[in-house]
């Protein structure tokens, strides 16, 4: 699914989504990624939502803190309430949802100018 490209001070634009990954910045990223306004990692994370875990969020932790962090958990909504907590303690606020609706989400968010990242699992996990 193609997104409508986002202006602003974003470094990184998801522009688009499909089964096995995401088109950000005319590239496409086979698997997970993470992106934020100054960080993009790829590969990134597990092969299924089930095994994430706080390790794979360091990243973020390391950088600005963002707002919120949008997880896209694949084809479907995939709620670990330990994991989402662990982070809540550590200072992210994170938001579970499937990874089309959390690249949807992530445009929106960043044309309000908030300060967001997105953990994409892709669409075939």
């Amino acid at each position: 699914m193609k997104l409508h490209r986002q202006v602003g001070n974003l470094r990184h634009n998801l522009q688009s989504y499909d089964e096995l990954g995401f088109v950000i910045d005319g590239q496409h990223y086979r698997g997970g990624v993470l992106l934020a306004q100054n960080l993009l990692l790829h590969p990134w994370g597990p092969t299924h939502a089930r095994l994430l875990d706080c390790t794979d969020f360091q990243p973020l932790l390391a950088a600005a803190v963002p707002e919120v962090v949008l997880l896209g958990t694949g084809r479907r909504q995939h709620l670990d309430i330990y994991l989402l907590r662990t982070l809540r303690d550590s200072g992210l606020t994170v938001e579970a949802m499937d990874s089309a609706a959390a690249c949807r989400t992530y445009g929106i968010l960043l044309a309000e100018d908030r300060q967001v990242a997105a953990a994409l699992l892709p669409i075939s996990t």
